[in-house]
């Protein structure tokens, strides 16, 4: 029983240290955010802040170094601003994956930061548990928008859609669409709009061929660059 419970233990011991940390470093120039949301990732075990830079050459220049998991930024930074740099760490080929943390949610801003490649973009008055279920996300590869940027984004920039080269999409297909952006999984929109889970999945499948997407994540960033059609 003793080398049982030993063998057991090292075992949990030996998984404890193989868990992996997701390493982010956070580009702010205001002092009190950054160290919020420093505290905020410091509650979680799985994460750990490893800098806080307020520039966009300070942030190119420690992802460059260090080559964090994630990187947290705004838009607004001290000298280069933080777009650019997201350009920048992308130009270089680092694996470091960016996502915005900004106060501006207008499309213009959305859309840009989209295009200079963050994989991710929150509002600065997002919890703790949207910040670290998004900052999880994209460590593990996917990608992340909030509903308060992608659904006032997607409502607005409609009408654009039949002048960007896209397939209209069905009023049924807006709808599914728009209760994607907002990170809900298939079972909780067919629950939203009242419809059969296969249903949804059929909406899904004819949506991803309208937008030439192959999964949700890629068909609400085309849609945030082209627009819906209603």
């Amino acid at each position: 029983m003793s080398d049982l419970r030993t063998a057991q233990e090292s075992q949990e011991s030996t998984s404890d240290s193989e868990r992996q940390v997701i390493r982010v470093i956070i580009a702010e120039d205001h002092g009190v955010v950054a160290d919020g949301v420093a505290t905020m990732l410091s509650f979680e075990d799985d994460m750990e802040v490893i800098a806080i830079v307020t520039s966009g050459e300070d942030l190119i220049e420690k992802t460059t170094q260090d080559v964090p998991d994630v990187a947290l930024v705004d838009v607004n930074l001290i000298g280069m601003d933080g777009l650019t740099a997201v350009r920048e760490i992308g130009a270089k080929g680092l694996p470091t994956r960016t996502m915005a943390l900004t106060m501006f949610t207008d499309h213009d801003t959305v859309t840009r930061a989209v295009a200079a490649g963050v994989a991710g973009y929150l509002p600065k008055n997002v919890r703790r548990e949207e910040l670290v279920q998004a900052v999880r996300a994209v460590a593990a590869g996917k990608g992340f928008l909030h509903p308060d940027v992608t659904r006032p984004f997607l409502e607005r920039v409609g009408p654009l859609a039949m002048h960007a080269g896209l397939q209209p999409l069905s009023r049924r297909e807006q709808e599914v669409l728009e209760e994607l952006a907002t990170g809900k999984s298939t079972r909780e929109i067919a629950e939203s709009l009242g419809l059969g889970d296969e249903t949804v999945k059929s909406h899904l499948s004819r949506i991803y061929h309208k937008l030439k997407a192959t999964d949700r994540v890629q068909a609400v960033v085309i849609a945030m660059r082209h627009g819906l059609v209603r």
